[in-house]
């Protein structure tokens, strides 16, 4: 394979010793490169410089002050070895020269110029609007207004980005009409919202609906969908919009789409343009590229010159050319977006009152036929890296006519797999989907084949359970109706749904359980499937069910989305995230807890860890037993006061000696309430490990083998809702004559002498 000299050169000197320069912030710049390119000499120059060594997120470097960067660069130059230094790029140096005051861009050879000469300041917003906004929602409008106009709202799903995109809009009526970009489905949403925030008459806002239609001049907003800008590109551009909102702008990511090209010209020739996307990066920086092109084309005219700064550039392996799939300099390419083009906030951060979410792996078997047929496809693979397959866009799409044979041949295994590992996996979701409704449970189903949905739709009708399904063949109203459908009617117990049609502008809230049949490859569409349900107005916490098969493709995808969340989180949020799902069999995801399985929020794991206890022991243990868990470390005092006196203490022993065993509500409650001191005497031990709570493993072995004895579960019967409120209902079964002292005395006596114990074997920790 060919490539040319000037590729050679530049991939020459990227494999050479290299010290690499990235802006960390306004004042500090971070310093990485090869290990031998540190010399004693390149040391000194740093330290001379008032450098100092860190460990940012896993990478190690040095950090140098801004100011001090200028002087090490000339000591190193001065240096004359072979070493490759990669300074700050142009480009940050001209955001951090620029006034704002007109954006100059050359668009066909054309010179373009926006001038900003309007200061709007936050305060002249309508009233009414501003009272309804949340401050951060708020803090939004005024990033935008300092931006002037152009910026990415990249915030997390379900945050409120169509208001706050609107109320930045209104702060410019006097640049309207207001030209509204979206994915079809979203034209009639984005109708209401416009009529319900801003108080326009529906009359006032046009939705073109086919390419024929033309622009009325009295519409103060019009809304189209991607697909028809492509058809009406030319009248869009002689109207010369000056404002406009691009929902969902991850769309145009990819500069040789038709609808990237349509659309962008357009929005870059806006004096004020919002993008709006959960999902800025959808896997990798290149996909950026084309959105940061929009709001900054000045800056950022030239994807070569981004592309070898953040994309990682390599040789590719299948085409001749350069790869820029991969990532580099992340520090930077984060201070500059939250900088100078975006503003992000999670959900996390901003919305307190919504409830977590959270996801768990639930490994079910496959097909063994289909298994079979898997195995042996990927064994043609040799010993390609199927991680590393799965990565390339062209995989899982249509066959392009560029592609070289291998390629061609490992797209063609790969999709093969794919369909077999949603085939393989039916009877095991059939039955999975059986447990949930006889457990009364409304939860949202999502796959990707049609066969696998057709097969849940099957399953329902058989069985006449009440359903939606929301898939690419169904139309914008029906699709409206449908939600409407699920969100009001409660003898409506699954929806249907299409992982590509249906993870975005839609509102599920009426259901908080998430079950994922198949997986897609692309982690940010499995984030929007997953928001449908965690989204403002949702009242439970969210459990998110993926759905594994065993010997299939699905834990290859499943590490991809991982890797993929961890990249994409360090640049965009500063941090590397992942999905953090804990690990189930079908049986154990379904047993566990009330209606969802038994998982541990950060908090209770943290301070399960730090009493050296294993969670996989205490799964049976549900969310409502760990809060209380932590009430009662506030109510230590309390209790040390209702201690049982001597003579309570004795009266207890002459009655367990006469009865030679304590009965098993007694030994429930002692045990609970032994574990319920362990924890409290390790919470206010400021840290320091008491060598008591690290050896009495034993208490929670009995508790987890006494609270599963009296579960009483079946797949025919609701599950009991294994809390302390349950246990306690057992207490007070015993007479009241003995209720007040002996539980009591039971408590104290735990602490003096040994309980005669039932006899269970220790738990093996490894069981789940």
């Amino acid at each position: 394979m060919q490539y040319s000299n000037a590729n050679k050169n530049k991939f020459q000197q990227i494999q050479k010793q290299e010290l690499n320069f990235q802006l960390l912030d306004e004042n500090r710049v971070f310093m990485t490169g090869t290990f031998t390119a540190f010399t004693e000499d390149v040391k000194s120059f740093i330290k001379q410089n008032n450098g100092y060594f860190q460990n940012l997120d896993g990478e190690k470097g040095w950090i140098i002050p801004i100011g001090n960067y200028q002087n090490l660069i000339t000591s190193l130059r001065q240096q004359q070895t072979e070493v490759v230094i990669k300074q700050l790029p142009q480009l940050l140096q001209k955001l951090q020269n620029l006034n704002m005051k007109e954006i100059k861009y050359f668009d066909n050879g054309q010179l373009i110029t926006l001038k900003y000469d309007n200061q709007i300041c936050y305060e002249k917003i309508d009233k009414t609007l501003h009272e309804t906004l949340y401050q951060y929602q708020r803090d939004c409008v005024k990033q935008g207004l300092k931006f002037n106009g152009r910026i990415l709202i990249a915030d997390d799903m379900g945050v409120g980005k169509t208001v706050q995109s609107l109320a930045l809009a209104s702060m410019y009526r006097q640049n309207w009409p207001l030209l509204i970009m979206c994915p079809s489905p979203l034209r009639l949403n984005w109708q209401d919202e416009i009529i319900h925030w801003l108080k326009i008459h529906k009359t006032e806002i046009q939705i073109i609906n086919c390419g024929k239609e033309g622009i009325r001049m009295n519409a103060k907003i019009v809304i189209v969908s991607y697909d028809i800008c492509a058809k009406i590109k030319e009248n869009l551009m002689n109207r010369k919009f000056s404002i406009c909102i691009a929902d969902e702008c991850h769309y145009l990511k990819s500069s040789q789409a038709i609808r990237s090209q349509a659309c962008v010209p357009i929005l870059r020739q806006c004096m004020q343009t919002i993008l709006l996307t959960g999902t800025p990066a959808l896997a990798k920086p290149k996909d950026l590229f084309n959105l940061l092109n929009i709001i900054r084309p000045d800056i950022f005219g030239n994807f070569k010159e981004f592309g070898y700064r953040y994309c990682d550039p390599k040789l590719s392996r299948f085409t001749k050319g350069i790869d820029f799939d991969g990532a580099s300099n992340l520090k930077e390419l984060h201070f500059l977006l939250t900088n100078y083009i975006m503003i992000r906030r999670l959900k996390k951060d901003v919305l307190s009152q919504l409830p977590e979410k959270r996801r768990v792996k639930v490994r079910i078997a496959g097909d063994s036929s289909q298994v079979k047929q898997i195995g042996a496809l990927l064994h043609q693979l040799g010993n390609m890296d199927i991680q590393q397959l799965i990565n390339k866009d062209s995989i899982f799409q249509d066959q392009s006519k560029d592609q070289s044979d291998q390629m061609f041949t490992v797209n063609t295994i790969l999709q093969k797999c794919y369909m077999l590992t949603g085939q393989a996996k039916i009877k095991a979701i059939k039955d999975y989907i059986n447990t949930l409704f006889e457990n009364d449970i409304k939860f949202l189903f999502f796959a990707h084949h049609k066969d696998v949905l057709d097969a849940v739709q099957e399953y329902c009708v058989q069985n006449e359970i009440q359903y939606m399904r929301i898939d690419g063949s169904v139309g914008i109203e029906q699709r409206h109706q449908n939600v409407q459908m699920f969100q009001n009617n409660d003898e409506i117990r699954i929806a249907i749904l299409s992982i590509t049609s249906a993870n975005y502008g839609i509102t599920l809230t009426a259901a908080s359980t998430i079950v994922f049949g198949e997986m897609h490859w692309t982690p940010a569409i499995m984030m929007q499937a997953e928001d449908r349900a965690h989204r403002i107005g949702q009242a439970q916490c969210v459990d998110c069910h993926y759905l594994i098969g065993d010997g299939t493709l699905d834990d290859h995808i499943f590490n991809k989305i991982e890797n993929k969340i961890n990249t994409v989180s360090n640049f965009i949020d500063g941090q590397k995230q992942n999905l953090g799902a804990l690990e189930f069999s079908a049986e154990e995801a379904l047993i566990k807890g009330a209606s969802k399985p038994s998982l541990f929020t950060d908090k209770s794991e943290s301070i399960l860890q730090e009493v050296n206890v294993q969670s996989s022991s205490l799964q049976t243990l549900t969310e409502d037993d760990m809060e209380e868990i932590y009430q009662l470390l506030e109510s230590r005092t309390k209790e040390k006061q209702d201690q049982p006196t001597e003579s309570e203490q004795l009266s207890l022993q002459q009655e367990t000696n006469k009865n030679g065993q304590v009965d098993l509500s007694s030994q429930i409650k002692n045990q609970c309430q032994s574990l319920k001191q362990q924890l409290m005497d390790k919470y206010l031990s400021s840290n320091k490990v008491k060598k008591e709570v690290i050896e009495d493993n034993k208490e929670f072995n009995q508790i987890q083998k006494v609270i599963e004895k009296n579960q009483q579960l079946s797949y025919g019967k609701p599950p009991l809702k294994l809390s302390y409120e349950y246990l306690q209902s057992r207490l007070n079964g015993d007479s009241k004559s003995t209720e007040s002292g002996q539980k009591k005395q039971l408590i104290k006596l735990n602490n003096q002498q040994p309980i005669p114990q039932i006899k269970i074997d220790p738990l093996d920790q490894n069981a789940n």
